[in-house]
């Protein structure tokens, strides 16, 4: 017997990414959330439990079935397949659409600075509130209009609202990569004053004081700016590591 799953987020289809999504937010166990994963795409239907395992079948050509008992211990190899989902920072993909709204780019090009230092106080607004507005005010930001305008509010599901964080936190991931002198790491995780804050000492280092630039910034693509405040703290760092402060 052979069986066929997607061994990556990437391998995913829509349909199964909603199906992750949703699970995720169901349920903690991952080993629970795998086992439903292996059972789903594999195409195994439960009949019943014995004492020897998982009575199931599975259709083959012309829908016949096929009948077979798999073990406890067969099912906790197989679905070492789905470890990926232990963390979304390789994902690289998301919803394609929620509530007939599209999804911005996967890795937030041609988003203004201004919507994604919004999406990032949201965000962390959301880790420490718990507050699941905040993930509808995030999703608002990375789901569009087709004329490129934000909705105005949202609906969304359980799948969703996992799918928007987890897009969210491989964005973070990947922006640590492309940019590891401004992304370092914190102690702790900053307050949403904190955020205001570090988002106006941003927009001074790339207006450099003049308040003439400060529209024009806010509106830039979010990879120049990025770009151009990791160059900056390249340079600070290798200023305070040969001068010292």
């Amino acid at each position: 017997m052979i069986l066929h799953a997607p061994r990556s987020w990437r391998e995913l289809s829509q349909d199964q990414l909603r199906y992750v999504f949703g699970l995720l937010g169901t349920f903690s166990d991952l080993t629970q959330i795998k086992t439903f994963m292996f059972m789903r795409f594999c195409g195994i239907h439960v009949q019943k439990w014995t004492s020897k395992g998982v009575f199931c079948f599975m259709r083959g050509r012309f829908g016949r079935r096929k009948f077979f008992t798999i073990t406890a211990n067969q099912v906790q190899s197989l679905i070492h397949q789905f470890d990926f989902i232990d963390s979304f920072d390789n994902m690289g993909v998301r919803l394609d659409s929620v509530c007939g709204y599209r999804a911005v780019d996967v890795n937030l090009h041609g988003i203004s600075f201004i919507d994604y230092l919004s999406a990032e106080t949201a965000f962390q607004v959301y880790l420490s509130s718990k507050k699941m507005e905040n993930i509808d005010t995030l999703a608002r930001i990375l789901y569009r209009k087709r004329n490129g305008d934000a909705p105005k509010r949202l609906k969304l599901d359980i799948a969703e609202r996992t799918g928007v964080f987890a897009w969210f936190c491989y964005v973070k991931a990947e922006f640590a990569r492309q940019f590891p002198s401004f992304f370092r790491p914190a102690g702790s995780e900053p307050t949403k004053w904190d955020l205001l804050k570090m988002a106006n000492i941003q927009l001074r280092a790339l207006t450099q004081g003049d308040v003439t630039k400060e529209e024009m910034i806010k509106n830039m693509d979010c990879w120049r700016a990025l770009t151009e405040l990791n160059e900056k703290a390249r340079e600070a760092a290798e200023f305070e590591s040969k001068y010292g402060k």
